[in-house]
């Protein structure tokens, strides 16, 4: 077993015990002692893997956002009608977003105060190039207008698909959404 599979799993819980801390405290109470705390491990074992708490920041945005698009990957991958994949896709950033909501922007700029907008976009890129294939192939398969625009179909679904801050019933948002996108707007 290699060094890295060895330590994987503890970095793992420094993490998770990151966006606990957050969530509980809000950026401004997130201390190393704490997330230390709520992993179960001692303080210098977060320095053993984080240089500081921006570096720590940083490995949480990129760590819960790349295994968001493996989740995306995984259904723009997967069998099935367009609508189906654009619908679980949907689902999942909703569940993102909330998760994430009124902390992710904080926590980037906190991450990477110089260049936050160089370092996100090479983030969301990743985003971009997974909708557009889930577009190409909908307009392969015939299930999506050949004239649509495939790089501006997938940021206008990328856009679209955050939650609202006002509170809807889930399902509703969620079919509503995804019959906007689908049929349009316009008689």
């Amino acid at each position: 077993m290699t060094v890295e599979a060895r330590t994987a799993p503890k970095r793992e819980a420094i993490l998770e015990a990151t966006i606990q801390v957050l969530r509980e405290r809000g950026l401004s109470g997130l201390k190393v002692e704490e997330v230390a705390k709520e992993a179960e491990v001692g303080k210098g074992t977060v320095y053993l893997y984080f240089q500081d708490k921006q570096d720590l920041l940083k490995a949480l945005i990129e760590h819960r956002t790349l295994s968001f698009y493996r989740k995306v990957e995984e259904v723009v991958e997967r069998q099935g009608s367009f609508a189906q994949r654009l619908g679980e896709f949907l689902r999942l950033r909703v569940s993102w977003v909330e998760e994430w909501r009124g902390l992710w922007a904080a926590v980037a700029r906190e991450a990477q105060p110089e260049n936050t907008q160089g370092w996100l976009r090479g983030l969301h890129q990743h985003l971009q190039d997974l909708l557009e294939r889930l577009v190409e192939s909908g307009q392969q398969r015939g299930e999506v207008r050949p004239e649509l625009d495939v790089e501006l179909t997938a940021a206008t679904i990328a856009a679209l698909a955050c939650n609202p801050q006002l509170e809807f019933p889930r399902e509703a948002y969620l079919n509503h959404l995804s019959e906007v996108l689908l049929k349009g707007v316009a008689l």
